[in-house]
């Protein structure tokens, strides 16, 4: 019996479609295995900056008491300070901890795609965690370990905690929006201390993008 013709090329789409997805599927999975083997390099690289940050600001607090510097310009880490070095692109940049997402992980310096497949990244010319303005920090929605997958789910008051400088920054969401593609309005500074949060919207497009927003309340060191 002859297959009409109809039918064969409706079967052959249905072929097409399934190896599609098992396509996308593969991808997925491939680009989450990578991010994961990355970022556990990363941890430690991350790990090991901290160590080593801790000593040298031994250091200077040794060398400040040693040349006779008064107690009240001693008596706090804040006084005696590491300088600040710039990192580099690519480098680790800090660690964004959010609970209720059960999301730890650890934030580059750049935003090039490159960077962005070992997780999320801090946009250059916007500013660092627990300073007056605006961090802006960008991550991938459904590849590359999906870090801002469930971003949606974030609610005004809920926490994100930020490490960097040897320091956790706690900030609390006020606002989650979605916005086009072309807003450059959610990464302009801001006279407090914010962090805004950017990813593709809705899941598996990016047709517009998803933006939290949180505001700096206090700051812990360790």
């Amino acid at each position: 019996m002859k297959i009409p013709k109809a039918r064969l090329v409706l079967r052959a789409i249905g072929i097409l479609l399934i190896l599609a997805s098992i396509s996308i599927y593969a991808r997925s999975a491939y680009t989450d295995l990578y991010t994961s083997a990355k970022q556990r390099q990363l941890r430690n690289e991350w790990e090991r900056g901290l160590r080593q940050g801790n000593k040298k600001q031994a250091k200077e607090i040794a060398a400040a008491h040693k040349a006779n510097i008064s107690k009240d310009s001693t008596d706090t880490t804040d006084t005696v300070q590491l300088q600040d070095e710039p990192i580099p692109k690519g480098k680790p940049f800090a660690r964004l901890v959010i609970p209720k997402i059960k999301l730890d992980v650890l934030v580059l310096q750049g935003t090039d795609e490159d960077i962005l497949a070992l997780g999320p990244g801090h946009m250059e010319d916007t500013e660092e965690p627990g300073e007056i303005g605006n961090v802006v920090i960008s991550g991938h929605r459904v590849t590359y370990s999906h870090p801002f997958y469930y971003l949606n789910e974030l609610q005004k008051g809920d926490v994100i905690y930020l490490y960097a400088k040897w320091q956790k920054f706690t900030y609390y969401v006020t606002e989650q929006k979605v916005v086009s593609p072309n807003d450059v309005s959610v990464i302009q500074a801001t006279k407090d201390r914010t962090l805004t949060l950017t990813t593709c919207n809705p899941r598996y497009s990016a047709a517009t993008r998803l933006i939290v927003i949180a505001k700096c309340k206090d700051k812990i060191t360790p």
